[in-house]
């Protein structure tokens, strides 16, 4: 009998198409089962994975019928949005030992801590696939600041785009990592939507500038949709230092470097510069470190379910600060999405009306918009 993890994969898309390349790179897992509504989803995913030994599923249209049928150790959660909550619910409630859902975490923060409720219950891992904690650029900088090497850290910058949740709550994650996982005690922002633009079937906002406060003393601050750059890159800036961070390599300048002083890091799976390096690095080294987790090896996970809550909770609360036009204090307390409450009081108005979803290209057949009853 095989001694690796045995997964099952729900929702045949490019976000589980990343979770899938980071099992099998990483060595300890076989691929048992996928979900998935679309039938030619799944055999279009085999053919990307076609060459690797531990890759052999079942496929199922039905997650919960494929979850009581192959009883997966460890279940991958991609589908859009409002289905993380309901299909990590029925992962935990089906006796897998880790569900690995894909980010934002849910579309509210209600939803959200549910899944940590259900999986407390139960006795399973829950894990939030922000993986670019396992970066080692990333890695580098969380070291660099904890060491001093920029002195305290006063304030975090980035630019990005495509909706805060849809893309920002990495940003929100790369934060509290980088700087040590501090408590963020206060968020401050302001959204635009003149369009009525969604991403996996949830409504986002095309601009966005935010800021928030951590008790460690640091800031940090989103300019979304703002500016034509955009990236998963980072400037931070200390009392005796900087550092430009980025998903492949970092630069430091402080009072020891003479100027900027660059570092090129390979990865433990792929060398620096190679194709998509972020990605399959990032994605094997976060697999490893779930699976130490759950066999006991480790007592933590980076990406332990707490820090998912915790990066959608700031970005939601980028929203409440719009909604209440306040400094909000954290916790947060709505546990619905403020942006949904904006759109659906009037207080948000589109100026140019016409919805569109800026991920339906992942759609099959004639499909335009998701089937979120059957998510």
């Amino acid at each position: 009998m095989s001694d690796k993890l045995r997964v099952g994969v729900i929702g045949c898309g490019e976000i589980c198409s990343n979770h899938t390349l980071g099992y099998l790179n990483s060595g300890r897992y076989e691929v048992v089962a996928l979900a998935d509504l679309s039938s030619q989803a799944m055999t279009d995913f085999d053919e990307s994975f076609s060459e690797y030994d531990d890759y052999k599923p079942e496929h199922f249209t039905d997650a919960r019928e494929m979850l009581a049928k192959t009883e997966p150790d460890i279940v991958s959660v991609g589908v859009w949005d409002q289905g993380h909550a309901p299909m990590t619910i029925a992962a935990a409630a089906s006796g897998a030992k880790a569900v690995l859902c894909e980010k934002p975490m849910a579309e509210s923060i209600g939803a959200a801590a549910d899944m940590l409720l259900v999986c407390r219950r139960n006795g399973v891992k829950l894990a939030v696939g922000h993986q670019r904690r396992f970066l080692p650029s990333y890695n580098m900088a969380r070291r660099l600041i904890a060491d001093g090497e920029i002195g305290d850290p006063h304030l975090i910058t980035s630019f990005t785009r495509d909706g805060l949740p849809n893309f920002s709550s990495h940003q929100a994650d790369m934060y509290r990592y980088v700087l040590g996982d501090p408590e963020c005690e206060w968020v401050m922002g302001s959204v635009e939507r003149e369009t009525d633009q969604w991403a996996r079937a949830v409504p986002i906002e095309d601009k966005a500038l935010a800021a928030f406060g951590f008790d460690n003393g640091a800031r940090a601050m989103i300019f979304s949709g703002l500016t034509p750059e955009s990236s998963f890159d980072a400037r931070i800036y200390g009392s005796d230092g900087m550092i430009h961070l980025t998903v492949n390599d970092l630069k430091i300048m402080n009072g020891k470097t003479s100027g900027w002083q660059e570092h090129k890091i390979d990865g433990e799976y792929v060398k620096y510069g190679a194709d998509n390096f972020e990605m399959v690095e990032a994605g094997a080294a976060q697999a490893l470190g779930l699976a130490e987790w759950v066999s006991g090896e480790v007592a933590d996970f980076r990406g332990e379910g707490h820090n998912g809550y915790k990066a959608l909770e700031m970005v939601h609360a980028v929203y409440e600060s719009a909604r209440t036009h306040t400094q909000v204090q954290m916790p947060l307390k709505t546990k619905v999405s403020p942006l949904d409450l904006m759109i659906d009081s009037g207080h948000l108005p589109v100026r140019y009306p016409g919805r569109y979803d800026i991920r339906n290209r992942t759609l099959r057949g004639e499909n335009v918009v998701v089937d979120t009853d059957n998510a």
